[in-house]
């Protein structure tokens, strides 16, 4: 983990020494509210931290590669089960570490320093270790980008997003469906 993270540090260092502002550096974080958990009763809610690095199309594309940390806590029982009749419920309490492609597309400015767009974000989470779920993810929504004068940019993003929860240790996987809402600070 140390690694993981002295490469993002790096990574950041170096996105910083460009002169002009052909790539982007997006750190962002938020919560993840569950909406949706397909074949059991239950959703999960949780956190979220990103950090995306890519390329800025003069404005009006980015595109990156992201690496983030999610966790997700709720509890959950089978639907229609007869064995949870007496309301017993299983506890989840898993991390996520999603690698993914985002696509940002802004559509419309308003005011001098204010633009609005839809993101996309498509990828995988990997199980890292014994707490942490694998399984396929992506996310659609729309974002608010405040392009101020200087370098760091602030974006407030709300997307829908679909995980496939698959666990090393639990015979339960899961399709669970969440609203994520993240605040950011964009560099380019």
């Amino acid at each position: 983990m140390q690694k993981l993270f002295s490469l993002l540090i790096l990574m950041l260092i170096s996105s910083m020494g460009f002169a002009q502002s052909s790539y982007y550096t997006l750190i962002q974080g938020g919560g993840n509210l569950g909406l949706r958990n397909p074949g059991y009763e239950g959703t999960f809610n949780g956190y979220s931290l990103h950090f995306i690095f890519g390329k800025n199309f003069d404005d009006k594309a980015y595109l990156g590669l992201g690496i983030g940390n999610e966790t997700l806590k709720g509890d959950y029982s089978k639907s229609g089960e007869v064995a949870n009749t007496d309301g017993r419920k299983s506890k989840y309490d898993r991390n996520l570490f999603p690698i993914f492609i985002d696509a940002r597309l802004p559509v419309k400015d308003f005011g001098q320093a204010s633009r609005i767009g839809f993101l996309a974000n498509a990828g995988y989470s990997a199980s890292i270790g014994p707490v942490y779920d694998k399984g396929f993810m992506g996310k659609a929504g729309v974002f608010y980008l405040f392009d101020s004068l200087s370098k760091t940019k602030f974006t407030v993003s709300a997307t829908y997003a679909y995980q496939q929860l698959h666990g090393s240790f639990y015979t339960s996987n899961f399709d669970h469906q969440h609203l994520n809402l993240s605040v950011g600070i964009m560099l380019k």
